[in-house]
């Protein structure tokens, strides 16, 4: 009974302040209009270039997310994830106990959105500590986002704070479910470890992303990498073998491919969906694990379809 009001009270709490909040984005034409100003302003930075002018479009909005209600305590955790994915991941890292609220405002206000325009556009302009502190608050409301935690690296890495960006990557690593997202993260681990002076380790963090892409720019880098960082090693001397350098790697954090718990999470919210009748969404999560596969998996999913359509038409 205790928890059961302490849980009404928390929601009515929530719902004042959401009203309350909302009342301040009327200047916007509420959320709405934060959305849309939200697209003026990465018109102008993707088409004009303007970075300045699309960073002072959106002050205001900062200014108005800085002062909000949403502070987290012992009753509830407030969030912002538009993503269902994420919102998935979010739910199986850090979810708290349940009888602690988790409380997504984003319908109210996409925090993460207004904070992730800023931090990019902050970077754009090389104002490192504003662009970091803008994505830092990205990452804040939404820590189950792996792009945040990229664009965090890419800040570090712009900075020569090397730590940091083994730190960022690994962490995106957690969360990461595009095969984009997870072939920049090795590129990340791939520049730290050439810091580090840990070549071979280098080389198999650029290596690694051959499982992902068969793009020919990503693919050039890829032998480049080899002919470069390679030779720094005497291989006929060396004792390292491909156990021992992965070993090495799952020091860091780091192992070559989408983390196994982003596969169980995308399986299990399929079957839920699937489970109770909810087409669209179990659709939407095939889709991510189709995702999780590697460029030879898929083509391997691929000539599997391929050869059920052909069985398919000589039965007809």
């Amino acid at each position: 009974m205790f928890f059961a009001d302490r849980t009404n009270t928390t929601e009515a709490l929530f719902r004042v302040r959401a009203a309350i909040f909302g009342k301040k984005l009327q200047v916007f034409e509420g959320r709405d209009g934060v959305m849309s100003l939200l697209q003026e302003s990465l018109d102008v930075q993707t088409g004009e270039k303007d970075y300045q002018t699309a960073l002072d479009m959106i002050r205001p909005l900062t200014k108005v997310a800085e002062d909000h209600p949403f502070v987290s305590d012992d009753s509830v955790e407030y969030i912002s994830i538009s993503s269902r994915m994420e919102r998935a991941l979010y739910h199986h890292y850090f979810e708290t106990p349940s009888n602690r609220l988790v409380k997504n405002v984003h319908s109210c206000c996409p925090m993460e959105f207004i904070w992730r325009q800023a931090g990019l556009l902050e970077l754009y302009l090389e104002n490192y500590p504003d662009a970091e502190k803008g994505m830092s608050n990205a990452a804040k409301w939404n820590p189950a986002s792996a792009k945040y935690r990229l664009m965090l690296a890419r800040i570090h890495s712009d900075q020569g704070q090397w730590e940091k960006v083994a730190e960022d990557a690994v962490t995106a690593l957690k969360v990461a479910y595009r095969a984009s997202d997870l072939i920049i993260c090795f590129r990340f681990l791939r520049n730290y470890f050439l810091y580090k002076k840990m070549y071979l380790e280098a080389v198999y963090c650029s290596f690694a992303r051959l499982n992902y892409t068969d793009s020919s720019s990503v693919l050039n880098e890829i032998v480049d990498d080899i002919l470069g960082y390679a030779k720094m090693v005497d291989v006929e001397n060396d004792q390292s073998n491909d156990e021992s350098v992965t070993d090495s790697l799952k020091r860091f954090g780091v192992t070559l491919g989408f983390n196994p718990d982003v596969v169980a999470v995308a399986k299990e919210n399929c079957e839920k969906a699937f489970l109770a009748g909810d087409a669209d969404l179990a659709n939407y999560f095939a889709e991510i694990m189709s995702g999780l596969k590697t460029v030879q998996e898929k083509k391997e999913a691929f000539n599997l379809k391929q050869l059920v359509e052909h069985y398919k038409n000589i039965k007809s």
